[in-house]
């Protein structure tokens, strides 16, 4: 079966208290994630969350921003610009709290064959 030649996707999560994989590139497709949005839904406190890449093939992890504030009601936009994962790479958000975190990810996977 042929994969169609581009195909955008919109994942969306609520993010619980340790490391939340949003996005794995497991299939044939080189992916572009082209936004990221998190917003805090928690009426008192401001939030905290680190946002990583990690590789295919290692247990390692590319730190993008650490210990990121999200005040209360408001959303971080974490990416300055797009960022290409190969296969097996993971989109990785980790925070100390559950449910307080929304997250809106938009990606474009391009067939590679």
């Amino acid at each position: 079966m042929a994969l169609p030649l581009n195909k955008f996707r919109l994942l969306t999560a609520n993010l619980v208290s340790g490391s939340n994989t949003i996005y794995q590139e497991n299939i044939d497709v080189a992916t572009i994630i082209l936004s990221c949005q998190i917003t805090n839904l928690d009426p008192i406190f401001p939030q905290f969350c680190d946002i990583a890449i990690v590789k295919s093939g290692s247990a390692s992890q590319i730190t993008l921003l650490k210990g990121a504030n999200i005040p209360v009601y408001e959303s971080l936009n974490p990416l300055a610009g797009k960022i290409v994962l190969e296969k097996n790479d993971a989109f990785v958000i980790k925070t100390s709290v559950s449910g307080s975190l929304d997250v809106v990810l938009s990606v474009l996977e391009n067939s590679i064959n």
